[in-house]
């Protein structure tokens, strides 16, 4: 939240430059890749890792031009893990409370940046075996500091823990909710990030026998960290790239050693399949990029439209609701939201969340409101929303197919039972 404020604040907040900040977060993350890979590898894994890294990893298919938590997050933990190689040449303490302190800055970021962490401590006691409890000590303490920070800064700690960490685990992640839908979830994700990174994994499994134990190790927790977030949106696959290039990135270094002139041919061929299946997407209009990209939310190939009607059709201070998701509507409007949860999940998952907001609609607070999904998506069984709706509001539009609703001059009241005297 920090860092999206402070890209506001430096008058970044537009479409266009969040998109340019997300290019340099990505030419950090490209730049801390090859010194990672420099350090473990060599110059040749550096340089194959970061034309990987460039290719592959800015894909549209996994969503690299979005300002992501995944791509943020990719900072402090590759960072982390140059900190922990240092340490690891020149076995000086402080080193790995530098590398703690950004493996807890990631994790403050994105709650699935543990993978740099997790392989920097698995690393460590498989090496170090019972002498592992100081530096895994002096890790964990590093690691701690920005994650006692932002709990003792919260108003309450509860709800803090409950936003931050108890949400995650008890409503939207792999261990909850049916399994058959998360297969289908993971099976629905898959030809969209076979698109940037199944080149790049063909290459990467060349060089998986050669590869440094720790690149394996954190290629295995990021592995984990896509998993556990449960709904595998195409972003979550960005955490997967920097250690793939990397292993990629010793495939290569491997064939120049033995001479084979296929080698950068075989970096080059990686990088250009990812390129090939991009490159269609160049040619087209925005509602088909979007519409190649996002197959699932056909709400972002509409939000644009819905969000200049509303503009144009409230005042500045006029709150708005979208029902139930389409955050962007709320920014790209410039209109206050007039319930506290942006998104799907959080109004299906959240205990209360849902009676909150049928009350809300009740009580006329927002001046108009936008079905991008259907009143009784989250709720099949209850018609209540439509019936507020239709006693409380009416349609005044249909933007790009999507119903917009005006609030009624009046409140309407339900007639009272009996006779009504004078």
């Amino acid at each position: 939240m920090l860092i999206y404020r402070g890209i506001s604040d430096l008058g970044l907040g537009s479409t266009e430059g969040l998109r340019a900040a997300a290019a340099a977060f990505a030419a950090v993350t490209l730049l801390a890749t090859m010194l990672l890979a420099l350090r473990l590898g060599g110059r040749i894994t550096a340089l194959s890792a970061g034309l990987l890294v460039a290719t592959a990893g800015s894909s549209p298919f996994i969503e690299s031009f979005t300002l992501s938590g995944e791509l943020l997050s990719s900072v402090p933990a590759l960072l982390s893990l140059v900190a922990f190689c240092a340490y690891r040449r020149s076995r000086r303490a402080w080193w790995l409370l530098v590398a703690g302190l950004l493996t807890g800055c990631a994790l403050m970021i994105r709650q699935s940046a543990f993978d740099a962490g997790l392989a920097a401590i698995a690393l460590l006691v498989l090496e170090e075996r019972r002498r592992a409890w100081r530096p895994v000590a002096l890790l964990l303490a590093g690691a701690a500091a920005p994650i006692a920070y932002g709990a003792a800064s919260a108003a309450r700690v509860g709800e803090w823990w409950y936003a931050v960490v108890a949400y995650r685990g008890d409503a939207d992640s792999i261990f909850t909710g049916s399994p058959i839908h998360r297969w289908h979830l993971l099976t629905a994700s898959l030809p969209a990030a076979g698109k940037a990174l199944a080149p790049l994994a063909a290459l990467a499994v060349l060089g998986w026998w050669r590869a440094p134990r720790l690149v394996r190790l954190w290629l295995g927790a990021a592995v984990v960290g896509v998993i556990a977030g449960g709904n595998f949106h195409a972003h979550y696959y960005l955490q997967l790239v920097p250690p793939l290039a990397i292993l990629g990135g010793v495939a290569v270094s491997e064939l120049v050693e033995a001479r084979r002139q296929i080698a950068w041919g075989a970096c080059a061929a990686a990088a250009a399949a990812a390129l090939a299946f991009a490159a269609p997407l160049w040619f087209v209009n925005g509602v088909a990029q979007a519409e190649a990209i996002w197959p699932r939310d056909p709400h972002l190939q509409s939000d644009k439209a819905v969000s200049a009607y509303v503009k144009r059709h409230t005042r500045p201070h006029e709150q708005i609701f979208v029902v139930w998701a389409a955050a962007d509507v709320y920014y790209l409007a410039d209109r206050p939201p007039a319930f506290p949860y942006l998104w799907y999940r959080n109004v299906q998952a959240i205990p209360g969340a849902l009676p909150a907001a049928e009350k809300m609609l009740a009580q006329r607070k927002p001046a108009l409101v936008v079905a991008a999904q259907a009143p009784t998506a989250i709720d099949p069984s209850s018609l209540t929303t439509m019936r507020i709706l239709r006693r409380e509001y009416r349609m005044v539009a249909a933007v790009a197919g999507v119903p917009i609703y005006r609030r009624l001059p009046h409140p309407r009241r339900e007639p009272l039972p009996g006779p009504v005297w004078p």
